[in-house]
């Protein structure tokens, strides 16, 4: 199980809007919030998004809770960030070779190309629309102080 630290910033009926709360820096560039990495960062943005996860602790706003959720979420979660990207390079140099063999390496280096930002803009829009998603694989367990 990974648990990790988390704000409430609103309740909203059963429901309790949450940020978490980084308190370890990304090795990278030792920033707490926000991707630093700038290539990552532009992609993904800086914004910060709270999730709804069901209040079953009885928080209340200002609270500071643990999470909890299951090392296979972050595992999947970690293969499609890296393993989408990746797969639609081959796509498209395979797809780019197959249908213009005659045509020569830059253009498969072109396909590859755009199979790689395809493949970013896939994962861009799955982030964006299972956001939410992660209510039903983390909960909260404990409230650490008000």
């Amino acid at each position: 199980m990974i648990k990790e630290e988390a704000l409430v910033t609103g309740l909203n009926g059963r429901m309790a809007s949450i940020e978490i709360v980084r308190s370890k820096p990304c090795g990278l560039c030792g920033k707490t919030q926000g991707c630093g990495n700038s290539i990552w960062g532009k992609i993904f943005s800086h914004r910060r998004s709270p999730l709804e996860l069901p209040n079953t602790i009885g928080a209340i706003e200002g609270d500071r809770v643990y999470l909890e959720m299951e090392e296979s979420y972050l595992l999947k979660t970690s293969m499609l960030l890296y393993g989408a990207p990746l797969l639609f390079i081959f796509f498209g140099m395979g797809f780019t070779e197959y249908f213009m063999h005659l045509a020569g390496d830059f253009y498969v280096l072109i396909g590859g190309v755009v199979g790689f930002l395809l493949g970013l803009a896939l994962i861009k829009v799955a982030a964006s629309k299972n956001h939410n998603r992660l209510y039903n694989e983390a909960r909260m367990i404990k409230i650490t102080q008000n």
